[in-house]
């Protein structure tokens, strides 16, 4: 059956057709239908295309989906798509995992916007909890180098959230919805509004959410080297935040439009997670608590849109000016236990308590133009620029209690410091970049693109701090070449070739102190160099209107990658007496530096398939097989994550789509923690176990009158109550919530 008769010509560049003569009127030529599976996506070629058209992996998630699933933040949607996982737990702390790489190798963009946070950890990145899902269309994932239009950073992928933009029905001017949710897992409860309107030339939107919940419990049960007894409550997995949004456009023209976009997220205190490891029967030399006191983000955004411009240098113009305000607070509570002072004496400890304080403005724009030349080019166009301000504060308290078993008993030392971990900074990027989608032959499509983009950061004035000498500097020339050719009117064969590069950040480069980790020590480097990559994707895609598949190889090398890299005794020995005397004093298991190795190897296959049966049922499902080398015999290959991902899914909808009810399956391979030398082993042991995760779904509308719907929907997570972790459990060990129910009702009108 045909779904696309060859490549359509770019919508910018189809002339209208000829009209037929009145004596001989012609049929219009029938539409091919439409698949079951089709999804558009903007954020892969910066134009909107059928994602079975683009040579580029590329992930849609649509809203009915997002909704479907009922979870907490845009990452933890990753957990059944191919190549993609999450890391991180708790309601608001989850980040993308994309093809083995996070942290600050995925950027993650808003509207097409940056959110990534300069001040943030190497593995960690910025939470997508900032945005609020119920405001959100679609979530779409790049998965490989986007460098060409996104800059520094989307050297592993992209994550891109969508936001709705309300649909009026005829005759209507208003819209809104509510929905309120209960889940088990933390007595979470969440409740979330919206409302928009137009008239005239005019439109405008607001909406927001409420989130409150409790630490989870874990279940009982094993999980590699830990066993636990009984069910376990996971400490700093609550949380209470919110967010609002709201939205003013104006019609400028038929074919023009501004629109002011504002929104803001706070959340109280929140954490990364941890079991007391007393309840697993283990005695750490340590116990690290890790809490963000508050989080805080601001964003505006003023647009213009344009299209059918008729300009010489574009058909579409859209540029996005745009400010916004990260600010939090970081808590480390640390106690390490030194053990007695002699034979048969009490145990002395070391208690470490650091606060952080971090505030981050950003002024950015991003503009971007698409102009047809004829029927065959499609050219995109972009000048991006932003200039981050890190003002950031550390103080820290250390308490050494020595106990002996006579008068005094006990005695504390206390020592205190208030120099910054890291100094204040400047980072400014500028970038240009160009594209080309040119349909070359009738069945075959290329997209080749350049961008330049220069980077730098100035560190500037830091009570403490000698800042000359750490300044740091870089331009990178990226490209990327793909092909889309038509095998037949159903089956495509794709290949790309990319380059990437990502600047390192403030911390990477210049922290220097009691790592945000726990009790580890990094030492500053300011001579890191960007890393850059080449990728390779080669692959096929075939759909039809009851079926998909699609089967990906790729192959990504990272030049100059930044690693954590663990000291030996004999290298801190080399360090100067004053940097020794600061690591002793912080009483620091390990000592670790960011250094640039000589490459990162990621490569692996992705396969997803889909078949949509007449009668509404709906099978399908995905592998993903991920390997990861560090060319570099000295070590092991980077990061702990699972290699292999297996997914299938069984939902059925019929055609009116009253109600629904789906059964998801997730399996999770073991794999080796890839326990770099000198690191110490995690208490789940150096291999990261295999798990297998249950999820069951139902939604039902229980009416419609006078134009308002009700929908009721129930989703049981984790149904075997099995013990698990994500990958970041190499680090602690941080298991994802039991059985837990979720019950949530929509109201729409």
């Amino acid at each position: 059956m045909s779904i696309r008769p060859r490549f359509p010509a770019p919508a910018e560049a189809q002339a209208p057709p000829t009209a037929a003569p009145p004596s001989a009127p012609q049929p219009a030529p029938e539409e091919p239908e439409a698949s079951f599976f089709e999804a558009t996506t903007v954020t892969a070629t910066g134009s909107k295309r059928d994602t079975f058209e683009v040579a580029t992996p590329v992930t849609v998630i649509p809203a009915a989906t997002i909704e479907r699933l009922a979870v907490d933040n845009a990452a933890s949607l990753l957990r059944y798509e191919p190549g993609v996982d999450v890391n991180g737990v708790g309601p608001n702390q989850a980040r993308p995992v994309i093809r083995g790489q996070r942290g600050l190798r995925v950027l993650f963009l808003e509207d097409g916007l940056r959110l990534n946070n300069a001040r943030r950890q190497t593995d960690f990145g910025e939470i997508t909890g900032l945005i609020d899902l119920d405001g959100v269309e679609t979530v779409e994932v790049v998965r490989g180098p986007a460098s060409v239009l996104y800059g520094s950073d989307a050297i592993g992928g992209v994550l891109n959230l969508i936001p709705k933009r309300a649909a009026f029905g005829a005759g209507r001017r208003l819209t809104g919805s509510a929905d309120g949710r209960y889940g088990e897992a933390g007595d979470a409860a969440q409740a979330a509004a919206s409302l928009a309107w137009r008239a005239d030339r005019f439109d405008g939107e607001i909406g927001g959410s409420y989130h409150e919940s409790s630490n989870y419990e874990a279940p009982a049960g094993t999980f590699g080297a830990i066993d636990l007894p009984q069910a376990t409550e996971v400490l700093d997995t609550g949380l209470v935040d919110d967010s609002l949004r709201a939205a003013f456009g104006v019609a400028l023209s038929e074919s023009q439009g501004l629109r002011l976009r504002g929104q803001r997220y706070r959340a109280d205190e929140t954490g990364f997670g941890f079991v007391d490891a007393a309840e697993y029967g283990v005695e750490e030399e340590a116990t690290v608590r890790i809490l963000y006191p508050y989080q805080d983000f601001d964003r505006w955004t003023l647009t213009y849109e344009g299209s059918a411009l008729g300009f010489a240098l574009a058909d579409t113009l859209d540029a996005k000016l745009y400010w916004q305000a990260n600010g939090r607070q970081l808590v480390n509570d640390i106690a390490i236990d030194i053990g007695p002072l002699a034979p048969g004496w009490p145990r002395s400890e070391v208690l470490a308590n650091t606060l952080n304080t971090t505030d981050l403005d950003t002024w950015g724009l991003r503009l971007e133009g698409i102009r047809a030349l004829g029927a065959e080019h499609l050219l995109t166009w972009g000048v991006e620029t932003y200039r981050d301000e890190s003002r950031n504060t550390d103080e820290s308290t250390t308490t050494t209690v020595l106990r002996f078993p006579f008068p005094p008993f006990e005695q504390r030392i206390v020592s205190t410091d208030a120099v910054a971990n890291a100094p204040n900074a400047r980072n400014s990027s500028n970038g240009v970049f160009l594209q080309d989608e040119w349909t070359a032959l009738d069945r075959l499509r290329v997209t080749a693109g350049l961008r330049w983009q220069e980077v730098s950061t100035e560190a500037t004035d830091t009570p403490g701090w000698e800042t000359e000498g750490l300044d740091f500097a870089d331009d990178q020339l990226v490209g990327a070449l793909t092909a889309t050719w038509q095998i037949t009117e159903s089956l495509n064969a794709l290949a790309s070739y990319g380059t990437a590069f990502r600047a390192p950040n403030i911390i990477e480069r210049l922290f220097n102190g009691a790592t945000p980790e726990g009790n580890g020590y990094q030492i500053l480097n300011p001579d890191l160099v960007s890393e850059t990559s080449d990728n390779f994707d080669v692959g096929f895609k075939y759909r039809r209107r009851d079926a998909f598949f699609e089967l990906v190889g790729f192959r990504n090398e990272i030049q100059d990658g930044i690693v954590q890299y663990f000291l030996s005794d004999a290298e801190i020995a080399a360090l100067p007496p004053d940097v020794r005397a600061e690591i002793l004093a912080s009483r620091a298991r390990f000592v670790v530096q960011q250094r640039n190795v000589e490459r990162l190897r990621y490569q692996g296959v992705e396969l997803a398939v889909g078949y949509r049966a007449p009668f509404g049922l709906t099978v399908g499902g995905n592998v993903s097989y991920i390997d990861a080398d560090r060319v570099d015999a000295a070590n092991p290959p980077p990061g702990g994550n699972y290699g292999e991902k297996y997914v299938a899914y069984l939902r059925y909808e019929p055609e009116r789509r009253r109600f629904w009810a789906e059964y998801r399956v997730r399996h999770n391979a073991s794999a080796d923690a890839n326990l770099a030398a000198n690191e110490p082993v995690p208490p789940v042991g150096s291999v990261l176990p295999a798990f297998t995760i249950h999820a069951l779904g139902a939604g039902l509308r229980l009416f419609e009158r006078a134009g308002v719907s009700h929908d009721l929907q129930v989703t049981v997570e984790n149904l075997t109550d099995e013990l698990y972790a994500e990958f970041s459990n190499s680090t602690f060990f941080r298991p994802e919530p039991g059985r837990s129910v979720k019950a949530s009702y929509r109201v729409r009108f």
